[in-house]
């Protein structure tokens, strides 16, 4: 909701901005703490603006009826194709690199992310347009069987690993690429024990250690907007939270 999470967004956005800040942003939170809605809105923000592209964003998703949305072996070539449609450059070095490997979406996913983003994003090297990728609950494919009957959940966590550690090795690549990610998910095991997690190669933002006066805040901004629209039960709201110290807010909602 417009007014909430401005705090996070901002340090999101001086991220983004910044030309000396790492290429990864790791957003970690457990189910439920909006990690979502943050990541879709920083998509919207991107879209919207003149100066930064967003090449691309993948939504992992255990709930929904497409099982690409499940498979972690997706990322990549949904990124390679999204950021296809919007840069020729782009697009051609893709081409380039399917007709010289036609069998790369079977190859392992570090290859994959070599060869349909890190080689391809070359040709943009001296762009100064910046470009933004989006991997929204890497988590939820996690959980998943990466194709029916090919992996368990084990299997799948070790993909994702890998994934990271390639996602690592192109933000740390000695040629300096107009490109970030973000990403979010909880803060599984599998996904800690990776560099992602690592200070030194990504920025780091794990929700739970938020300001709880800034939740807070946005809990009371939240509810007195969407759900105490009556004037008289804004009233109440307002006697009742008045009688709450900050501490125990929460406690008395």
């Amino acid at each position: 909701m417009e007014g909430t999470r401005v705090q996070i967004l901002r340090e999101i956005n001086n991220w983004i901005l910044s030309p000396k800040a790492r290429q990864i942003f790791w957003l970690a939170g457990m189910a439920g703490m909006g990690k979502t809605a943050i990541a879709q809105t920083v998509c919207s923000l991107v879209r919207n603006s003149t100066e930064i592209v967003l090449g691309g964003s993948f939504i992992c998703s255990r709930s929904t009826g497409s099982s690409s949305q499940r498979d972690v072996l997706c990322v990549a070539p949904t990124l390679a194709q999204l950021l296809a449609r919007q840069s020729t450059k782009f697009s051609e070095a893709l081409a380039a690199e399917l007709k010289r490997d036609p069998d790369i979406l079977h190859k392992q996913i570090g290859t994959q992310m070599r060869q349909l983003l890190y080689t391809p994003l070359l040709s943009l090297k001296d762009s100064s347009v910046l470009i933004i990728f989006v991997i929204d609950a890497l988590d939820e494919c996690g959980d998943q069987p990466v194709r029916e009957g090919s992996a368990n959940s084990a299997e799948s966590h070790r993909i994702v690993s890998e994934m990271l550690e390639a996602l690592v090795e192109v933000s740390s690549s000695s040629v300096k690429l107009p490109v970030k990610f973000l990403v979010t998910s909880r803060p599984e095991t599998h996904i800690r024990d990776t560099p992602v997690s690592d200070a030194t190669f990504s920025s780091v933002l794990y929700l739970h250690n938020v300001n709880k006066e800034r939740v807070t805040t946005d809990i009371r901004l939240y509810i007195a907007t969407r759900l105490l629209s009556s004037p008289r039960l804004r009233a109440r709201f307002t006697v009742t939270m008045q009688r709450c110290s900050p501490g125990s807010a929460t406690a008395c909602l």
